[in-house]
């Protein structure tokens, strides 16, 4: 009972605290994610999900085509992220965060936050204000999801280092704390996936049932598309080693996903988005992309994440007390997936954004796999207890990652160093070791 009350005050404290330094960490940008919020208060206010009623800084595309533009559009127009289909204003990137947001955005609006004014014009701060706030507590919750996951193998101490390291030491903190990315609530549901799939091999969660996994897959596709690449790595999963609850699960999943198929009919008039349906992928420069991606000092993984070099020390160093194989398996799966994916995307980089923005969508299962290697470690025949050594090594490349990622938090010069080296134009420049986006600023 004691260590069970210790636990939810360590929970209770790191919401808070995570809370408030993503709050008040100065740098955002609304990017893509523009608009999302009001897409939410339309539905609330007009019960609609076209924004006719609103004025809007620039000219609406009429192409017909709701999908994302090529770069450089992106950063020349201030509404790149709407098109008009069949004459009505729809927000293009996927509309899941703004339904999920929906709750929010009408206590704000009770509040006396509003993303428009009385004329309709559209306005920014309000909208920043509700998407600062909420993806703040959304990522201060996905830090407590890790430490409550982490404790399902783990004492409080080591998952509560855990939690701080994925909340300040990865995309978390530079990214998906900032604003309402799509990424954000792709990185909550996840960890609450995560959560899920630990806990019934535990036995933890045995009560939980399969619906609540597919409903969270489900919603994971539906603010991004890249939530696909859980959704067929746990269905493999399930069926090879959750059987007894596949059909139910299964049946969920198809039903959501009819939801999904209506309402894309009755808002962009086709069975799936066009955003959805974005073939641009090749793999003709691929031997120059994944590279990049993992190791260039501005885009790189880890570069970015330098502690994830532990976690897969660990991984590979005590692999044969990793007490659940199957699970590391599924969530190396979908991270070297993801990985593939964005290395096939011609806008690799992430467009104007800090480090690999892209590969966000993975910290869920990076985190998983740093728990499960965390607890093969003490495992393990020869010490049970990490050697002097490995923990200075942990504490150095946490603490290196926790001051990269803060430097996209809290520093004005890595956001521009986007625009000085025009990095939609040359994303070659990625690879500039002179130049490194998270050094700029420093002497």
């Amino acid at each position: 009972m004691a260590d069970l009350l210790t636990a939810r005050r360590v929970g209770l404290w790191l919401f808070m605290v995570t809370a408030v330094v993503f709050m008040l960490s100065p740098i955002w940008d609304l990017s893509d994610a523009r608009y999302s919020m009001l897409l939410s208060e339309s539905i609330i206010r007009n019960h609609s999900v076209y924004m006719n009623a609103y004025q809007f800084p620039g000219p609406i595309r009429e192409s017909g085509r709701c999908e994302s533009p090529s770069v450089p559009l992106q950063s020349a127009f201030l509404t790149y992220q709407l098109d008009r289909v069949r004459g009505n204003v729809v927000y293009c990137y996927p509309n899941g965060t703004s339904i999920l947001s929906i709750p929010f955005v009408g206590l704000m609006n009770v509040l006396g936050v509003h993303c428009y004014g009385q004329d309709g014009r559209y306005l920014p701060l309000g909208e920043g204000i509700m998407q600062r706030l909420l993806a703040a507590l959304l990522m201060a919750g996905f830090t407590v999801v890790v430490f409550n996951t982490a404790l399902q193998m783990l004492g409080v101490g080591p998952s509560l280092i855990v939690a701080v390291g994925a909340a300040f030491g990865t995309q978390i903190w530079s990214t998906a704390s900032r604003v309402m990315w799509s990424h954000t609530w792709l990185i909550f549901l996840g960890g609450l996936a995560a959560y899920y799939l630990l806990g019934r091999e535990t036995g933890r969660t045995k009560r939980a049932h399969p619906i609540a996994l597919a409903t969270l897959l489900s919603w994971m596709y539906f603010v991004r598309p890249t939530g696909a690449i859980p959704i067929i790595c746990i269905t493999v999963y399930t069926f090879l080693f959750c059987r007894n609850g596949f059909i139910c699960y299964a049946l969920t999943g198809l039903a959501w996903f009819g939801g999904f198929v209506v309402y894309s009919w009755f808002t962009f008039g086709k069975l799936i988005p066009d955003y959805y349906l974005d073939s641009r992928i090749s793999i003709d420069s691929i031997a120059t992309t994944l590279p990049a991606i993992l190791i260039s000092p501005s885009r790189g993984l880890f570069i970015f994440m330098p502690a994830l070099i532990f976690v897969f020390y660990l991984l590979i160093r005590y692999r044969t007390t990793i007490r659940y194989p199957r699970l590391a398996v599924l969530s190396l799966s979908i991270v070297a997936i993801q990985t593939v994916l964005v290395a096939l995307w011609p806008v690799w980089w992430g467009g104007y954004s800090y480090g690999p923005r892209l590969l966000a969508d993975a910290i869920p299962w990076l985190v998983l796999l740093a728990i499960l290697g965390c607890a093969a470690r003490l495992r393990s025949a020869n010490n049970a207890k990490f050697s002097r050594a490995e923990i200075a090594t942990a504490l150095s490349l946490l603490a290196l990652s926790i001051a990269i990622n803060g430097r996209g938090a809290i520093s004005v010069a890595p956001v521009r160093w986007n625009v000085a080296v025009d990095i939609d134009r040359h994303p070659e420049r990625v690879w500039d070791w002179s130049n490194p986006q998270f050094m700029a600023g420093l002497p």
